[in-house]
């Protein structure tokens, strides 16, 4: 599957909830990635916050052709170069920097820059980012950081994550310039290591539903 910005956020456009999965064993991300899906999330960020995360993504894009598997927590050149060998279908990071910037733009991989405020933003639309990650969205400001940064940037769309809540991402959504939030609260590691795939696929079905 060809993985173009466009699409992908015409998916986050229709999925509205990002699953940020942290996991450092290939067999539980698999069967996490597929049990997202199978619950209405057909789109994941496999963090690089672990010491195996480079073969997770390589596996898990494997294995799940039909999901689009992004990389998250991108912080240098070495490490977007190394997702999108590995096939990442899109790359986000936590900030924004020039170099990693510029790497971003001539990588032709799909990529969501991180930022905290309107600097960042001017950074990220230098270089043609025009959607982007706020984060920590609930320290920066949520909806009040997005709705502020609106008024200057009208075209951009944020992906709120930090803090994102089940109860909370219906009332996030409803302001026009976010896309989609992201989390983690559908797969935590407890139940990923506990095997309890029916609680996860039942929490991935809520946030689906909270996306609607």
């Amino acid at each position: 599957m060809i993985h173009t910005k466009q699409n992908i956020i015409q998916q986050l456009e229709q999925i509205r909830v990002l699953p940020i999965l942290v996991t450092d064993d290939v067999d539980q991300a698999i069967r996490c990635v597929t049990t997202l899906a199978e619950n209405g999330l057909p789109a994941v960020e496999i963090t690089l916050r672990t010491p195996n995360a480079m073969t997770v993504l390589r596996e898990v894009v494997k294995a799940c052709p039909d999901v689009t598997v992004g990389a998250g927590t991108i912080l240098t050149y070495a490490q977007l170069d190394a997702v999108k060998y590995a096939g990442a279908a899109f790359g986000i990071s936590p900030g924004i920097t020039p170099a990693l910037a510029k790497a971003a733009a001539e990588s032709g991989l799909p990529y969501f820059p991180g930022v905290g405020g309107a600097s960042d933003l001017m950074l990220a639309l230098e270089y043609g980012f025009d959607v982007v990650k706020l984060f920590p969205s609930d320290i920066v400001g949520s909806t009040k950081m997005a709705k502020a940064l609106g008024g200057p940037f009208p075209d951009v769309r944020f992906c709120l994550t930090g803090g994102v809540t089940v109860e909370a991402t219906p009332a996030l959504l409803q302001q026009k310039n976010i896309l989609c939030v992201g989390g983690s609260w559908m797969c935590p590691a407890n139940l990923i290591n506990a095997g309890d795939w029916q609680a996860i696929g039942s929490l991935a079905a809520q946030a689906a539903a909270a996306g609607k």
